[in-house]
Order: structure tokens, then C-alpha cells, then sequence
């Protein structure tokens, strides 16, 4: 690089050497101005910028829709007839169980009664419409259809094998019909409608006896493993195995 100061005593050197060689008589021509111009390289160094972005992660929960547990409980409403009592739905109802328990658990499976005659002096009002039955007091609470009464159960307070005397308690039913909200059957199948061999087909047929009923010789009376308070028993339309089943009761009813 030339510096100006050198630059300076150069031009300077000329001059004075121009100023000699005209005191010699020889013209010498000197440019008037004799410019050098020197430029100091520059360099610009830019820092390279480096953008760092930041990278950006979105997590989308995962969405988990789970249904809630649906549970559907169904209501069993059959009722079963027994020689040892009832089974409504899944509750057992032997005889000898209290009488307003028994009401609840036959209203749920069968709707409300067609009749409930309250409690009755057996000896009066409960003889005039069932016979002789044990008392001192009798109930009897009914289902049935179209004003039509086929099922009926019936209570006491008297001293029975189910329960002691002064204790309101389960101690006999009727099935008589097919006017129920619900056609009853037995628990092996037998109903209204069966016929005699079907019983005996259903059963151990040497606990059932078929004979005549006492008001008519031509009616048939059957029962099965009957004893002072439990078995089954009813009517017939006859005494062979064709003949049809007109009714089932069970436990120890009213007698005339």
C-alpha cells in the first residue's frame, strides 16, 4: 500500500528537479497536477445469522369415548305352582310365609289383585264364601281378568303346620282358570288344560291318585303327594289319562 506521505515527497523531489533543469535552459513540461489516488481495500465480513426456530410439537390428547356400562336387569314375573308353595320370580314363597309379604311379591310379578276380602271370621262371613276353613280368621286375595277371578291365594291365623296359631300366614292356593295377566303352570310344566297322562308323565306317578270327585261320579279328582298341609290336587274333566285338568290348587284348602 502507498502511503500519502510518500506520495508528498515525490511530487516534491520532481519539482525541484524541474526548478534545476530550467536554470539549465531546457524546458521541461510538468504535468500541473499529477493525482495517484490510493483506495484501502475494505472488507466487510458479515457474520453469517443463523434463526434457530424453535420447533413447535402439538401432542393432540388422545380422545377415548368409552360408553357407559349399560345393565339391564329383566324382571322375572313367572309364577310357579309347588305342592310346598310358590315361586314367584326368584323368590321362593313356601307356605307359611307372612301373608302381606307374599301379597307384594304376587302384585309385582302379577299385577294389583282383582280382590282382597280382607281378614274374616272363618266361622261367619269367611264360611259363607269358602267353606269351612281354619280360623279363627281367614283371607283370601284374588287375580284374574275381565272380572274373571283364576288364581287366589288364601291366609289364616289358625295353628297349622306352617306356622303357630295367632300368626297371619300362606297356607293355600287355587288355580282354577287361565284369566291371570299370565297363565300359571306348575314348576314342571303342568297348567290348566293339561291332561292326566301329562301328569303323570310329569310326576312320580305313584304319589298321584285319580278317582271321582264327591259331587259328581263323573268329574275326576286327582292329587299329588298329598299330605294334611302340602301337596297338589284338583279337578279333572274325567279319571283316564285323555281327560283334561280343570284346576290345580295346592296346600290344604277350605273343605264344605
Amino acid at each position: 500500500m502507498i502511503r500519502k506521505s510518500v506520495l508528498l515527497a515525490s511530487v516534491m523531489a520532481l519539482l525541484l528537479a524541474a526548478c534545476a533543469d530550467g536554470d539549465a535552459g531546457t524546458e521541461t513540461t510538468v504535468p500541473a497536477t499529477l493525482t495517484t489516488t490510493s483506495t484501502e481495500a475494505t472488507t466487510t465480513t458479515t457474520a453469517p445469522t443463523t434463526t434457530t426456530v424453535a420447533e413447535t410439537t402439538t401432542t393432540v390428547p388422545a380422545t377415548t369415548t368409552t360408553a357407559p356400562a349399560t345393565t339391564t336387569t329383566m324382571v322375572d314375573d313367572t309364577v310357579l305352582l309347588s305342592d310346598e308353595g310358590l315361586q314367584v320370580g326368584a323368590d321362593w314363597v313356601p307356605f307359611g310365609s307372612d301373608d302381606d309379604d307374599t301379597i307384594a311379591k304376587l302384585t309385582a310379578a302379577l299385577g294389583a289383585p282383582a280382590d282382597d276380602t280382607g281378614w274374616l271370621d272363618s266361622a261367619t262371613d269367611g264360611w259363607d264364601m269358602f267353606g269351612v276353613c281354619p280360623g279363627p280368621n281367614v283371607r283370601a286375595v284374588s287375580w284374574g281378568t275381565g272380572g274373571n277371578t283364576s288364581f287366589q291365594v288364601m291366609f289364616t291365623d289358625a295353628d297349622t303346620d306352617f306356622w303357630t296359631g295367632g300368626v297371619e300366614h300362606f297356607y293355600s292356593f287355587y288355580y282354577y282358570g287361565s284369566s291371570t295377566p299370565d297363565d300359571l303352570e306348575t314348576t314342571e310344566g303342568i297348567t290348566v288344560g293339561s291332561s292326566l297322562g301329562q301328569l303323570k308323565a310329569a310326576y312320580d306317578p305313584a304319589k298321584i291318585e285319580i278317582g271321582e270327585a264327591f259331587f259328581d261320579p263323573a268329574v275326576g279328582y286327582w292329587t299329588y303327594d298329598i299330605a294334611t298341609w302340602t301337596g297338589l290336587w284338583g279337578y279333572a274333566t274325567g279319571q283316564t289319562d285323555a281327560h283334561v285338568i280343570t284346576s290345580i290348587n295346592g296346600g290344604q284348602g277350605c273343605g264344605e
